[in-house]
């Protein structure tokens, strides 16, 4: 994810990565040009209240949505 972000948050740090902060402010530009798309981390709370979390994934997110803003947002300049 860094390689598509503008930089780290100074105070979410990630101990595994010798405490460097989690990547922040995904740039469209960035993921159209390396084709790399985001990481979606994923939850499903419980219906029943006390019941909690029921369900839990990752997905990545589609290329397509980013090419179409990217040429959205370059259209508006």
């Amino acid at each position: 994810m860094a390689e598509i972000c503008l930089g780290e948050h100074p105070h979410f740090r990630i101990p595994t990565l010798d405490e460097r902060g989690t990547p922040v402010g995904i740039d469209v530009r960035k993921v159209v040009e390396t084709g790399i798309a985001p990481l979606i981390n994923t939850g499903i709370a419980g219906k029943k209240p006390g019941v909690g979390q029921i369900g839990a994934g990752v997905a990545r997110a589609a290329l397509l949505c980013f090419e179409q803003a990217l040429e959205a947002f370059s259209s508006r300049r």
